[in-house]
């Protein structure tokens, strides 16, 4: 975007494309109200249009004087809006053929289309929001999981904003110490303090910054969510379980072994976080042509798989074919393990039955020593909370996600270990009795770096960058 296109009339669909009960028309600028009043006839003769109130009417098409569609439409006046801009937005019907209509009416009468992110934008160079706020905006936009949903809400209420203004304050108080010892230098021993600038640049700045990238990495299984792969002989009931957790036939489910041959993927949500599922061909010694193929594609996607969960038919115990499932997960031991026993409602006495197998499991095979189990009836339903319980658990054990209030996304992470570089190496220089020029360099870097996070020192390319990720009419 350049800065002569920035402050003109802008336009775009802000829903979603296709066939919908509604669909919005978003315009923002100073054209916004004179353009709705050429293309909108309300029902109500005489209407004021007040700034934030709703006005049914029609949209028509003042070069043929033909409606296209009844709609609602709101006029806001800047600045009690989302870019600080005046702003309208057309409530119409979302056919697709409808909704283009009206955005090509409002193009023809002097709004241009908005480029991915333009509103955001504008709301960033307007002072609405910081660029940080920006960014959460979009992790609410993309978020698969409600975990990722609930950060960039924290974000956009300003949580990261306000770790990184305490940050940015005390760094300033540091850089303002060293420069004075630098204006003054006769009289560096008195002002300077270097013990004082060196604790206070370690605890109130350095420490939090790794802490900020640590929560980073506490939340990626939110950001990116996991793998969860269904594995076991043929007809032990992955295919079912898979159904039954997705709440929908997503797979295939029948009496004869070795329905399914290809890698099935459905996401849901556990607790916040994106987990995909993957029912797989059953796995045994001696299968046929195209269930080999099957058992090629279960290694494709086991490398990047977080949990396997191994479903074992407790109404026929511990067979032969088996074997090969344990052999299989030999060959990725740094994978989590769940064993569940599906089918309970065939038998009378499920618990002594599974005590009795898993016993007989952790004897046979050290890999599954420590493994947990649960007991299931994916054709019933039974048991899936306990199963999705315990898939939680791994994810997030050790991990400290549940702790943490809001974190930076992968670009903001990144521009904080080049600031932690700097600041260190300020550190370092500060206890090592550097000249203050060469101490200050590096805090005044840092001090940029946190800029480019919040927004003051953004260049242009930057801002490109991260606004293009958005979608057209946000």
């Amino acid at each position: 975007m350049k800065l002569d296109r920035e402050f003109d009339t802008i336009c775009a669909i802000a829903t979603p494309l296709g066939q919908g009960g509604i669909g919005i028309v978003r315009i923002s600028g100073p054209e916004s109200l004179p353009i709705l009043r050429l293309i909108f006839r309300p029902a109500r003769k005489d209407c004021p249009f007040s700034s934030h109130r709703l006005y049914y009417g029609t949209i028509f098409n003042p070069e043929t004087g033909k409606d296209v569609d009844e709609a609602l439409c709101v006029y806001m006046k800047a600045p009690k809006t989302y870019t600080r801009e005046d702003v309208v937005e057309i409530q119409c019907h979302s056919g697709p053929a409808v909704i283009s209509h009206i955005l090509s009416i409002v193009m023809s009468q002097g709004a241009r289309l908005a480029e991915p992110g333009e509103f955001t934008k504008r709301a960033f160079l307007n002072g609405r929001i910081s660029l940080d706020q920006a960014e959460a905006i979009l992790d609410i936009i993309e978020a698969q999981g409600s975990g990722l949903a609930e950060l960039g809400m924290a974000g956009l209420k300003g949580g990261l904003h306000e770790i990184l203004a305490s940050i940015k304050e005390e760094l300033t108080y540091c850089l303002s110490a060293i420069e004075v010892a630098i204006d003054y230098p006769e009289e560096d021993a008195e002002i300077l303090q270097e013990e004082e600038i060196s604790k206070r640049l370690k605890e109130k700045v350095i420490l939090p910054i790794k802490t900020l990238i640590e929560s980073y990495e506490k939340t990626k299984i939110q950001r990116f969510g996991v793998n969860v792969i269904l594995i076991g002989r043929p007809n032990a009931g992955k295919s079912s379980l898979l159904n039954a957790l997705c709440l929908e036939e997503r797979a295939i489910v029948t009496d004869i072994p070795g329905t399914t041959r290809d890698v099935v993927e459905r996401q849901i949500e556990i607790n916040g976080i994106p987990v995909t599922l993957m029912d797989t061909a059953g796995i045994r010694r001696a299968p046929d042509v195209i269930e080999a193929i099957g058992i090629k594609k279960i290694h494709e996607v086991a490398k990047k798989a977080k949990i396997f969960v191994w479903l074992i038919d407790i109404s026929e115990g511990i067979v032969l074919e088996d074997q090969a499932v344990i052999d299989f997960l030999r060959e990725y031991p740094n994978t989590k393990i769940i064993v569940a026993f599906n089918k309970i409602d065939k038998v009378k006495d499920a618990n002594g039955l599974a005590k009795e197998l898993i016993s007989y499991l952790r004897e046979n095979a050290p890999i599954l020593s420590k493994v947990p189990f649960c007991l299931i009836s994916a054709k019933r339903q039974k048991g899936l909370n306990k199963l999705t319980e315990l898939i939680f658990e791994i994810l997030t054990r050790d991990s400290g996600i549940e702790t943490v209030k809001c974190a930076p996304n992968l670009r903001q992470k990144q521009v904080l270990e080049r600031c932690i570089s700097y600041l260190s190496s300020a550190f370092e220089n500060i206890n090592q009795k550097m000249s203050p020029d060469i101490v200050a360099i590096d805090l005044r870097k840092g001090l940029d770096l946190l800029g480019e996070i919040t927004g003051e020192t953004a260049t242009e390319d930057i801002l490109d960058k991260i606004f293009s990720n958005f979608c057209l009419g946000k």
